[in-house]
């Protein structure tokens, strides 16, 4: 008997069913959303916009996707869809996380205890790719924060590619540091 593949079974039961990594972005790309998702519906997203979520994903094929304070409304039914799908990511993530050994505290733990933040004062830790990986993850969050705190730049594209840019030098680096050293005997 052959085994049949079906794809959409497979990409379904891979993402109501994450692994670990999976389930590491959906929390991460979730909480992001219902932090954006918070912050737009007190009108601190932009200092002169709203969004709207069903015309940024849509591009715009539905409606508008930013109006201005004055005239947007607070909460429109995309931001209600938009909230239950960050939340649906993060209920995926955790549940996976979950079934960890350590659970979700050991997670949480797992942000702030791990082989990469020692790295950003001392390079023997794990080599200069770490130290470099380190610091570009240190400066990607921090540039984020402090163009949003500062600016209200949450939504900021400029604000976006450097940090983008910055973490995902940051994980690249990091992940380099961890792979096991190859054959100096290439003959």
């Amino acid at each position: 008997m052959s085994e049949h593949n079906d794809d959409s079974t497979s990409i379904l039961e891979m993402i109501m069913n994450p692994n670990k990594t999976l389930a590491n972005w959906f929390v991460s790309v979730g909480l992001l959303g219902l932090f954006l998702a918070v912050l737009n519906l007190v009108g601190c997203i932009h200092p002169n916009y709203r969004v709207s979520w069903g015309g940024v994903f849509t591009m715009e094929a539905t409606n508008s996707a930013f109006g201005t304070l004055e005239d947007a409304s607070a909460f429109v039914a995309s931001d209600a869809i938009f909230m239950a799908l960050c939340a649906g990511l993060v209920f995926l993530g955790f549940r996976t996380i979950n079934q960890q050994d350590d659970g979700v505290a050991g997670w949480f733990k797992s942000i702030f205890v791990n082989e990469t933040w020692p790295a950003l004062a001392d390079p023997t830790v794990g080599g200069w790719s770490r130290l470099a990986g380190a610091w570009c993850l240190l400066l990607g969050v921090v540039n984020y924060l402090y163009f949003g705190l500062n600016s209200t730049g949450w939504i900021d594209p400029g604000v976006y590619s450097v940090t983008i840019a910055l973490l995902g030098f940051g994980l690249a680096l990091n992940y380099f540091s961890f792979a096991p050293e190859g054959d100096e005997n290439l003959d």
